[in-house]
């Protein structure tokens, strides 16, 4: 597959994994690689469940769309959004990281690509949301 460089490559594509909850609950990330030279479709990196893969953005177009919009947020990180293409590319040719939604997620993914971090804001506030009603929990059976 031969890539060129679009105004969204490296950018992160968004979409909501529930309708109910919309972007206020689980997302799915993606790295956008870039634009096929000769079938002119736009290519994504993806981290999913089963491992890693090459998409179009109508597969996650499909995927996402009934769920809300899909959101394309530019690149944020101090590599070049080529260098984020290749970063992405690399790992998913290596493909050695199994998925897992709390330590290699999707999110995970795409900062590792931007960032050179795997973090999940997701997962942390996730946690941050659980401590907080342990402790809420805590709170209103001790004062009993």
């Amino acid at each position: 597959m031969q890539l060129q460089q679009i105004d969204v490559t490296g950018a992160r594509l968004v979409g909501a994994i529930t309708k109910e909850l919309g972007f206020d609950g689980p997302k799915h990330h993606a790295v956008v690689l870039g634009q096929g030279v000769f079938d002119g479709v736009v290519y994504l990196a993806e981290l999913m469940k089963d491992g890693y893969q090459v998409a179009t953005f109508e597969d996650f177009r499909r995927r996402y769309v009934a769920n809300g919009d899909i959101r394309v947020e530019p690149n944020a990180g101090p590599h070049s959004n080529v260098e984020v293409a290749k970063r992405a590319l690399t790992e998913l040719k290596q493909g050695q990281a199994k998925y897992d939604l709390v330590a290699n997620n999707c999110e995970c993914f795409v900062n590792r690509a931007m960032h050179g971090q795997s973090t999940s804001t997701q997962v942390i506030n996730t946690a941050i949301g659980v401590v907080l009603v342990a402790g809420l929990v805590y709170l209103i059976r001790s004062s009993r």
